[in-house]
């Protein structure tokens, strides 16, 4: 009995192991589609808000913007689920499907927006459109961007057999997932755009974002559902003070 259970234990970590690589290839190469799809949405908004300084303020706070709300909004969901990996593979179609529509609907809804900016708009009228509107435009995929991490990390930090859990994978799972936000911006900036355009370099981005979905599904969606884990009480993620510092320490950032 004693050697079942030690071949048991064995065979479980062996498959979290092989788990969490899976996982940390997942993130790097979600993130370098992600800050692919980036540059490529801060190029295209260029045509319409006329220079690129606005155009990488707009894009970038409305990338993060909707990256928060994702997570805020289905990040508890996600992490109450006993099927996280059916998340994860959902965000990743929904990312390659906005992302796909957006190659077709971003030169129409620029010009609908510069429409709406008007010719001599007030400075705050402008900028109001350029953010809110850049927000609205992008948010289906960057909502479902930032629900792919607490997934990924409720998918690893499942209860074992014996009631016990693994650690959170967060910290590793989102230095492989800024890894390849930082690999996308160099393969995209001086690489695929330069060498085949806009529309060429998205599509490689949904082909990676879908190839992710894939993957994963490959790998866990046919694992047999576990119990959701129990928030421990005093440690819910609503912490007020820590929201405020964490909001604190990424606007120095």
């Amino acid at each position: 009995m004693a050697a079942v259970g030690l071949a048991r234990q064995a065979g479980q970590r062996a498959a979290l192991a092989s788990g969490q690589r899976a996982a940390l290839v997942l993130m790097l190469a979600s993130g370098l589609a992600g800050l692919g799809c980036q540059i490529v949405w801060t190029q295209q908004a260029t045509l319409w808000l006329g220079h690129d300084t606005a155009a990488v303020l707009a894009v970038v706070a409305a990338f993060f913007g909707g990256l928060g709300l994702g997570a805020l909004a289905l990040g508890a969901r996600v992490r109450r689920s006993a099927r996280p990996g059916r998340w994860y593979v959902g965000c990743e179609l929904v990312i390659a499907g906005w992302s796909l529509l957006l190659v077709v609907l971003m030169a129409p809804a620029g010009s609908a927006l510069l429409v709406l900016v008007g010719a001599q708009p007030a400075p705050a009228w402008q900028w109001a459109v350029a953010f809110c509107g850049s927000l609205l435009l992008l948010l289906p995929a960057t909502a479902a961007m930032g629900a792919t991490l607490p997934a990924l990390d409720a998918l690893l930090h499942r209860p074992a057999v014996d009631g016990s859990t693994t650690p959170s994978a967060v910290a590793a799972l989102y230095a492989a997932n800024t890894t390849g936000a930082v690999l996308g911006v160099l393969a995209a900036a001086f690489w695929l755009v330069p060498a085949f355009g806009l529309r060429a370099t998205a599509l490689v981005c949904v082909a990676l974002n879908l190839l992710c979905a894939v993957l994963a599904a490959r790998w866990w969606l046919a694992a047999q559902a576990l119990p959701a884990p129990a928030t421990p009480p005093g440690k819910r993620s609503g912490n007020a003070k820590l929201l405020l510092l964490l909001a604190a320490t990424g606007l120095l950032g």
